[in-house]
């Protein structure tokens, strides 16, 4: 199967609907393989723990300044999700995205890579 190209001249510009805690997704591109998307994270904003039993979270900075809060070895990390970072978020780890802006929107690609069979686990944890 051919798919057709496509090009975003500005993702700071697109808009998304309303999702997790104010905060908005906009699906770009998506094919079994993967889903590539825009989350724009207002201040104050996250998107609440959670985990993926078989799915890659692949972050990528666009603008803003926020933080990826994960767990690994039973060890609670951070990563930066500014400007030009990336962070590769494999399956089974807890995490949580928060915009550290009191003041200005995060915004950040991520790609669901498989998308074929996403899954998304909330984690319950105190506010």
């Amino acid at each position: 199967m051919q798919y057709p190209v496509v090009s975003v001249s500005d993702v700071t510009q697109v808009q998304g609907e309303s999702k997790h805690q104010l905060s908005s997704k906009a699906v770009l591109h998506q094919v079994p393989d993967a889903e590539t998307s825009l989350f724009r994270v207002k201040p104050g904003g996250r998107i609440k723990s959670h985990y993926h039993q078989k799915v890659w979270d692949l972050f990528f900075g666009v603008q803003g300044d926020g933080v990826v809060h994960y767990t690994e070895d039973g060890e609670a990390r951070t990563a930066p999700l500014r400007t030009g970072s990336f962070c590769a978020m494999p399956p089974n780890v807890v995490h949580e995205v928060r915009n550290a802006s009191e003041t200005d929107d995060m915004l950040f690609l991520l790609i669901h890579s498989p998308w074929e069979g996403y899954d998304h686990v909330p984690v319950r944890a105190e506010d």
